[in-house]
C-alpha cells in the first residue's frame, strides 16, 4: 500500500531552518497553511514555534496541538518505519 508523503512545515532564515510544531499535529490541513483550530489560517507565533500550542493560544476555541497517530489514520508504523527508534518530543522542535 502505498504511503502518502509528509509536507514540512519548514520556518526561519535559511540559516536557522526548523521544523513547525504543526507539522505533527492530527489538526493540520493537508497544506500546512489552516487547521481546524484556525482554519483562516495558522498564526505565525505557532508556525514559528514561539508559542506550545499544547497551551492555549487566543483564538483557537479550545482546539490544541494534538501528535499524528499512524494507526489512527488507518496505516501501520511498521509498515511506514519498521526500525523506528524515536519518539517526537515537542522539546526538540520548541
Amino acid at each position: 500500500m502505498p504511503v502518502a508523503a509528509v509536507t514540512f512545515t519548514i520556518v526561519g532564515s535559511p540559516n536557522e531552518l526548523r521544523v513547525s510544531q504543526c507539522t505533527f499535529c492530527a489538526h493540520r490541513s493537508p497544506d500546512g497553511t489552516a487547521c481546524k483550530a484556525f482554519p483562516g489560517g495558522i498564526p505565525a507565533e505557532l508556525l514559528y514555534n514561539e508559542h506550545d500550542h499544547r497551551m492555549e493560544f487566543a483564538g483557537d476555541n479550545g482546539v490544541r496541538y494534538q501528535p499524528i497517530i499512524l494507526g489512527r489514520a488507518g496505516l501501520s508504523p511498521a509498515k511506514i518505519r519498521p526500525a523506528a527508534d524515536f519518539e517526537l518530543d515537542m522539546s526538540a522542535i520548541l
